[in-house]
């Protein structure tokens, strides 16, 4: 019996030992087949990163070159200039500029604004100081007639830049002066041939711009004016027989 567990014992050994072996002799086959798999899903992978096109080795997509695009996707240029919505160059609005006058048209603008002035603040002194109906009936029409012409006047010099004047002007000053220290008919008298002679001097400034002046916004002007003052001359003529 002891000797037959002897045997056994050298058998299982020896079994032991050959398995031992082959496992020994098994493994580098194993190991070397683990790196050839290895190498080659490294090289499987490398092979499909070459053939990905715009890929970096990491694998990122790569966009060198690439030009920025507007959203409509054209490509955009600075330094380009505005355009409206409609694709056409914007025109901002523009007026004629004071230098497009020449001396007969500033001249004409600035005595026909001396005389609006001349005729509402004259007429006003006669709302205040005449007892006369005629004669206050009179100053009112000048104050609304004048009113109306200085209006478009100051208009049509807003969009030529001519900055009209304010005052009534060294030439019709005098007049101004002595209506404010006149009273009762006397004032009447004044005023009226005041009137008489202050509106023919304008027919007259109408009457050259509208021979001479080349603006045609001035000379449109002028001529729808012109007769207004001339029916202002003949009511002072009337006005003045009466008194």
């Amino acid at each position: 019996m002891l000797y037959q567990k002897k045997l056994m014992k050298k058998f299982v050994g020896s079994f032991l030992g050959v398995a031992s072996v082959s496992a020994l002799i098994g493994l580098p086959g194993m190991a070397q087949a683990h790196l050839q798999q290895g190498s080659s899903n490294s090289f499987s992978k490398s092979i499909i990163a070459q053939n990905t096109p715009g890929t970096t080795p990491s694998g990122t997509m790569s966009t060198p070159g690439t030009t920025d695009t507007t959203p409509s996707g054209t490509t955009s240029t600075p330094g380009t200039t505005d355009t409206t919505p409609s694709g056409t160059m914007s025109t901002p609005g523009t007026t004629n500029s004071n230098s497009s006058l020449n001396a007969l048209d500033k001249e004409f603008m600035t005595k026909a604004a001396q005389s609006d002035t001349t005729e509402i603040q004259t007429s006003q002194l006669a709302l205040k100081k005449s007892k006369d109906q005629a004669v206050k009936d009179f100053a009112q029409q000048m104050i609304q007639a004048h009113t109306n012409s200085t209006q478009e006047l100051t208009q049509i010099a807003g969009t030529k830049g001519f900055t009209l004047p304010k005052g009534v002007g060294s030439e019709n000053k005098p007049l101004l002066t002595k209506l404010q220290q006149t009273n009762g008919k006397s004032f009447d008298r004044a005023y009226m041939q005041g009137q008489l002679q202050a509106h023919t001097k304008t027919l007259a400034e109408y009457q050259k711009y509208i021979k001479q002046g080349q603006d045609p916004d001035l000379q449109a002007f002028a001529k729808k004016i012109a007769p207004v003052v001339a029916e202002h001359k003949q009511m002072a003529q009337k006005t003045i027989a009466k008194l």
